[in-house]
């Protein structure tokens, strides 16, 4: 998976993109599906009983983090729905991010439960995310410049 650097920066595009006014609720759905299943490693801290924790990663596919930010936007008092939305467009980007790792075997189950294929684009090894971090930041850039630019020139025009 690339790194959560990489996740949040991505994350930020999509924001940028979709001109987000709450870009942190995206940003925390770029990096849940990673903070989920790793929950299992509080057991290096606090004892927990004794189960099978693999259950978690299926916050790891997009189905199930959809029907997990349901419950998590009762968590904000802001509309539900524009927070059920955020997140999943946080995770979507999680999701197009971990597609472009390449794998010995798998990949991203983007259709679960409609389908168990695994989906890659197999561009980068995980340990190189950089390459994807690098024109994330790129773009992210140049959406910033882009919109400053236009909003100058939206004043200018009407003042």
């Amino acid at each position: 998976m690339p790194d959560w650097m990489t996740h949040i920066v991505v994350g930020l595009v999509l924001a940028e993109a979709f001109n987000i006014p709450k870009k942190s609720i995206v940003l925390l759905g770029a990096i849940l599906p990673d903070i989920l299943p790793k929950l299992v490693l509080l057991r290096l801290f606090i004892p927990l009983p004794n189960g099978n924790y693999n259950l978690l990663s299926a916050f790891h596919v997009p189905f199930v983090f959809f029907l997990a930010s349901i419950f998590i936007a009762l968590l904000f008092r802001h509309n539900k729905f524009r927070i059920v939305l955020w997140l999943n467009i946080g995770a979507l980007s999680h999701f197009l991010a971990d597609a472009t790792l390449q794998h010995f075997e798998g990949g991203v189950r983007l259709l679960y439960p409609l389908s168990l294929e695994s989906y890659t684009l197999n561009v980068v090894w995980p340990e190189q995310s950089y390459l994807v971090l690098i024109p994330a930041l790129l773009v992210y850039g140049g959406l910033l410049l882009f919109k400053k630019r236009y909003k100058k020139a939206m004043s200018v025009h009407h003042g």
